[in-house]
Order: structure tokens, then C-alpha cells, then sequence
């Protein structure tokens, strides 16, 4: 597909292009955002299951639940084996969906980048394109490791600094200024990261060079072009902002309207599911205009071109 190497684009004409893309990759979406719910479905039932083998008769459990610090701390301090328990749990379907997510996300940037019409071809193509790109995008994320380092080293600083306050705050309230403070630091460099990663996967998708052992210099590539050209960083932000707005209006809608009862249940976790269905629509639109703003890169000419030629040369 013909790239439009050199050509600007304005922050309207990536919402238009991301807009464009989950309209017409709906089915796609659907797809992706089922296999993360079964994923997430086989998280809670083994973790409700630990936690209630072990805090279901506890009254200061429920108090926990609904926000009293002092409880949620009893809770964490006397019952450390069952967090551990709960935390591998979490750490296996982390590591699971990682491993599942460089394939969902090769295909999806696939078929956006591709652009086919029927829905077997963009089968086919999600397919191609999530195999493809699959040990591309295993080998970008170990290129990754030395900034993930570097998120937690200064993430543990910041929580260095609130740690003193947590000892004698009695309520959430007061450790929300400190922990925004704390954290601020931490999700900049979080999104410059994520940014980066993200225009890396979009070059190997554009390429269609996944065989090419250069991973660590796309990487490079996509830092500086992240860092050139700020409209990358601006738009991953507003994806990154619509995402927490959608998070925080749920929070805030539920908020002491508890529903019980089996209705209420049911209730809930549709109102959940159309929430993380919104969310996952917002992150593909913002790849679908990753994909549109990397067309206009200018992109290294494919190491299989250059050694065929360097092989022509050779017998002429």
C-alpha cells in the first residue's frame, strides 16, 4: 500500500483516521476484547475463590472492600500468604496475556495497516500478520527491559517519599495528593515508553520485514522519531486521557449506589463489560492513528532488498 512519506498530519486527522478505524473493524474488536474477557474471567474465579476461602467470615473484609484503609492495611498485614497466593495467580495471567497480546496486537496492527474488506480476509489477515509479527515483537519487548528497569527504580523512589505519610494517614484522602506527586514521574515516562514501543511495532507491520534481526534498531529509530515529533506523544496522551475520563465517570457513577442481589450482580457486570469494550475501542483508535502517522515516516529500505541487489552487483 503506498505510504505518504514526508506529508504532515494534524491531531483532527488522527482522531478522523482512528474514528475510521474501529467503525469498520468493529467485528475485530469484538473479537479481541472477548479474549481478553475469558482471560479475565479465568483471573476472578481462581482469585475470589482464595480470598474468600480466607476473609469471607471477616466483617473488616467488607469494610476493606469499601475503602477503610485501616482495614484494607489488617487485612494485607494478616493475611500475607493468601496476597501471595493471589499474587502469583495475578503474575501467571499477566505473564499468559503478554504472551497473547503480541500476537492480538501484530493482528491488529495488521489489519489497519492492510485494510482488507471482507470479514474473511480480515481473518486471514489478522492471522498473517499476528504470526508474522509475532518473534518481531517478542524481541522489541527485551529491547524494552532497560526502561522498565528504569520505571520501577524511579517508581520505588517515589513511593519512598509517600511511605512516610502512609504510616499515619487514616483515610485514602489524605494520600492522594502525595501519591499523584509520586506517581506523576512515573506515568511520564511510563507514556514516552509505551509511545515508542508502539511506533516500533508499527514500522516492523509497515516494513513487512519481520525476519529483520535489527529489533534493537528499530527501537532506537522509533525513540528519536518519538522524541522529534511531539504530535506522537500528544496523541497517545489523549487516547491515554479518554481512557482514565471513561475509568474515572464509572468509578464516580457507582460510588455509593451498591446494588444487591442477583439483578444487581448482573447488572453490574454488564455495565463493567460495555466500560473495558469503550476502553478497548479508545486504544484501537489510537492505533489506527499511529498506523495513519506512520505512513508519513520515512522508513530504512528492507534488508532483503539491499542484500538482493548487494547479490545482483555481485554477478553482473
Amino acid at each position: 500500500m503506498a505510504t505518504r512519506t514526508g506529508m504532515r498530519m494534524s491531531l483532527g486527522e488522527l482522531f478522523a483516521a482512528g474514528g475510521r478505524g474501529v467503525s469498520r473493524y468493529t467485528g475485530t474488536l469484538l473479537a479481541v476484547f472477548i479474549a481478553q474477557s475469558l482471560l479475565a474471567a479465568a483471573i476472578i474465579l481462581p482469585v475470589s475463590m482464595v480470598l474468600s476461602t480466607v476473609f469471607a467470615q471477616l466483617p473488616i473484609f467488607d469494610e476493606a472492600v469499601d475503602g477503610d484503609l485501616v482495614a484494607m492495611l489488617w487485612c494485607l498485614r494478616h493475611g500475607r500468604a493468601t496476597w501471595f497466593a493471589v499474587g502469583g495467580i495475578v503474575f501467571g495471567a499477566i505473564l499468559v496475556w503478554q504472551l497473547a497480546s503480541w500476537f492480538l496486537a501484530g493482528g491488529l496492527y495488521g489489519v489497519l495497516a492492510q485494510r482488507p474488506d471482507t470479514r474473511g480476509d480480515t481473518a486471514r489477515c489478522f492471522g498473517a500478520s499476528g504470526a508474522a509479527t509475532y518473534l518481531a515483537y517478542a524481541r522489541l519487548a527485551f529491547c524494552s527491559l532497560p526502561g522498565w528497569m528504569l520505571v520501577l527504580f524511579v517508581f520505588g523512589k517515589g513511593m519512598a517519599v509517600v511511605g512516610d505519610r502512609a504510616e499515619t494517614a487514616l483515610a485514602m484522602t489524605e494520600l492522594i495528593g502525595p501519591l499523584a506527586l509520586a506517581l506523576i514521574p512515573t506515568l511520564l515516562l511510563l507514556h514516552l515508553l509505551w509511545t515508542v514501543t508502539d511506533y516500533a511495532r508499527v514500522e516492523l507491520t509497515l516494513r513487512h520485514d519481520t525476519h529483520d534481526p535489527g529489533v534493537i534498531a528499530t527501537y532506537m529509530r522509533s525513540f528519536t522519531y518519538v522524541l522529534r515529533h511531539p504530535l506522537t506523544l500528544v496523541h497517545a496522551g489523549f487516547g491515554w486521557m479518554l481512557f482514565g475520563l471513561v475509568t474515572l465517570t464509572y468509578l464516580y457513577l457507582a460510588a455509593g449506589h451498591p446494588m444487591y442481589g442477583a439483578d444487581g450482580a448482573v447488572t453490574l457486570f454488564f455495565v463493567r463489560q460495555g466500560v473495558s469494550l469503550l476502553r478497548m475501542a479508545i486504544r484501537v483508535g489510537v492505533m489506527s492513528g499511529q498506523i495513519e502517522l506512520g505512513r508519513t515516516r520515512a522508513l530504512p529500505p528492507r534488508r532483503v532488498e539491499v542484500k538482493a541487489e548487494a547479490k545482483s552487483e555481485r554477478e553482473r
